[in-house]
């Protein structure tokens, strides 16, 4: 099977694509698959042809993709990437505009993406700034669907509770696998274990200028508008997803 996590930076993204990865890909490497399409000075630049043969012709694949990478690749590429492989596609999306948008400008600051520590720093309003425009962005690309993908599900990085097990058994996705067919394939794999996440420290506490940084983005959510959802007290509501192309009903 060959699923594709469609999210942006400080979703929960990293633990969702391990979630997933135990489940369906625990014996094989799909490292080159987290954050397939980031260019940036963190990753290596892939021979973009050698990745999508790989992801038609992997039996097993889960892909995570940030919304906003989508635009490094060359159209004829892209379209191939989303039209030629039978993804399955999952969307997470954090609501908390807030908090996400403070996530992404410390982790610029810090370099802390997946392993945190209790440094405390102080954020320019310019950095913050700039991080809310990017969230808004990808929020926007996500429910707007940009690029014209099939959404199988939605998940909601609220409704996580960090426990492989609870999470993975809410998905959809969890009644479309043959277990039985699965342990045949990978006995020496527990399908049961649960593994948790090195959940970031409360941007209260590790943000010195949390409060700061809290009245600016209220002062300035009336800049970022969209017909499909608001803003309010710092939370995407009223979500009215693209349903010309998402596969969903519950949202």
């Amino acid at each position: 099977m060959k699923i594709q996590i469609l999210t942006s930076p400080r979703m929960g993204s990293t633990y969702f694509y391990n979630l997933l990865r135990n489940r369906y890909s625990p014996t094989q490497h799909f490292i080159r698959w987290n954050e397939v399409f980031n260019f940036n000075v963190r990753k290596p630049i892939h021979d973009i042809q050698q990745v999508i043969h790989d992801a038609k012709t992997q039996t097993d694949v889960v892909a995570k993709n940030h919304i906003n990478y989508f635009p490094n690749l060359d159209e004829h590429y892209l379209n191939d990437w989303l039209r030629n492989i039978p993804w399955y596609n999952i969307v997470l999306l954090r609501r908390n505009f807030l908090d996400t948008s403070i996530s992404l400008a410390r982790s610029k600051a810090t370099n802390e993406w997946t392993s945190y520590t209790d440094t405390k720093v102080s954020i320019p309003l310019d950095d913050f700034s700039h991080a809310m425009d990017t969230i808004f962005y990808n929020i926007k690309a996500l429910i707007h669907n940009y690029y014209h993908i099939p959404y199988h599900e939605v998940v909601l990085y609220e409704d996580l509770t960090f426990d492989q097990n609870k999470d993975f058994k809410r998905l959809k996705l969890e009644s479309k696998y043959n277990y039985q067919q699965y342990r045949e394939w990978y006995p020496e794999v527990d399908v049961m274990d649960s593994t948790g996440i090195n959940v970031a420290p409360s941007k209260k506490i590790t943000v010195s200028n949390y409060k700061e940084l809290q009245e600016f983005a209220k002062e300035n959510y009336h800049k970022y508008t969209s017909k499909r959802f608001r803003i309010k007290d710092g939370f995407i509501r009223r979500i009215n997803w693209d349903r010309q192309w998402v596969d969903i009903t519950e949202f």
